[in-house]
Order: structure tokens, then sequence, then C-alpha cells
């Protein structure tokens, strides 16, 4: 029971340091600024080498300092909040990454929150499907004498890009397998006529 009540009220204060950081900065959105670099903080040797007096040791802690200060990660503390409890407290309130956006957050800050944006659909791709030149003559070939073939319905058919097809063709053709190519008589539409073959 104990432990219910410690996991409990551990849950409480997290929920209002949550509640502290997200209101601190939903209340800087709109604000500008201070522009310019952030200034870092001066190592302070006075007070780490107090009280040492081996002078080695005062070194060691001269160099432990300048780390310190060095390492020191300067950002926005109150962006900083909002990035590591933005999303929990959204979702325990039921709000939406579009609701902090109409109120002004920035997409970088919101994609820090929520993670980057809208999913992105990787487009289909309108290549067509590799296909040997064999595998394509095999296809022409299997075709009944006085069959009509179209560089579109080869491809349809059997796949290949409308070179590979056209290639193709043409080699058949130069081989009698297939007639020389000539416009389609059946084109009525706009432009060119297609050419088209037939089986031998």
């Amino acid at each position: 029971m104990a432990k219910a009540a410690a996991k409990s009220e551990v849950r409480v204060s997290t929920s209002d340091e949550a509640e502290v950081a997200v209101k601190a900065y939903l209340a800087t959105v709109g604000n500008p600024k201070p522009r310019g670099r952030q200034a870092r903080p001066k190592p302070d040797f006075a007070a780490a080498t107090k009280g040492i007096t081996d002078p080695l040791a005062k070194l060691a802690a001269i160099k432990a300092e300048r780390e310190r200060v060095a390492n020191v990660v300067l950002g926005d503390d109150v962006e900083d909040g909002f990035v590591k409890y933005g999303k929990v407290w959204a979702k325990i309130h039921d709000y939406s990454r579009e609701d902090f956006a109409a109120l002004g957050v920035s997409r970088r800050v919101l994609d820090a929150v929520f993670g980057g944006g809208a999913p992105r659909v990787k487009p289909t791709s309108t290549r067509a499907p590799r296909v040997s030149t064999k595998d394509l003559a095999d296809a022409i070939t299997a075709k009944p004498p006085g069959t009509w073939l179209t560089v579109n319905g080869v491809m349809a058919e059997a796949g290949g890009s409308p070179a590979t097809v056209r290639k193709v063709l043409d080699e058949l053709a130069a081989a009698g397998t297939v007639t020389d190519p000539i416009d389609d008589p059946k084109h009525s539409g706009k432009g060119r006529a297609p050419k088209v073959w037939e089986r031998n």
C-alpha cells in the first residue's frame, strides 16, 4: 500500500513539474528572444582551490573547474523543460501537436517535443519493373501469328521500359519474327499515332 502511495506521489509531482514547465514555455511564445550569443560562465578558480594547500592538488582543481565550465551546455532552460515534458503533458491533457502549432509554437520545437512532423509518405515508383530483353523477346514470340503489338501493350503485359521494349521489337523485326512497325491505323485521337508491329 505504501508503495502505491509513493508511486502516486511521484506521478503527481512529475505532473506538477510538467505543468510548470509547459506553462513557463507557453508564456514565452510570441515574445522575441534576446539576440546574440549567450555568455559562457567564467571559471571560479578561487572557490575551486579554497582550502587546498598542495600545489599539485590546486593545479588539478583548477583543471577540473576549467573543464566543468567548458562542458556547460548553454541553452534555453524554459524551452528544454517544454521539450522534456511537453509530449507527456499533452497526452495527459489530450492536446495535439496542431493545438500547440496554432498557439504559435515553432515547428523546430514541435519536432523536438513530438518527433519530426507528419510521417512522410514515400512516393510509389513509376518506374517500370526490370525485365531482361530475353524475357521480353520470349513474351512477344509466344504470341500467336497475326497479333498486333504496341510498346504500351508489351510493357503492360511483360514489363520493361519503353526504350527496352522498342529495342526488342526492332530486333525481332530485323529477324523477321514481327513485321516492321507501321502507324496504328485505328488511331484517331490527337498527336502522333503509336507504332504497331504484327507477329509473323
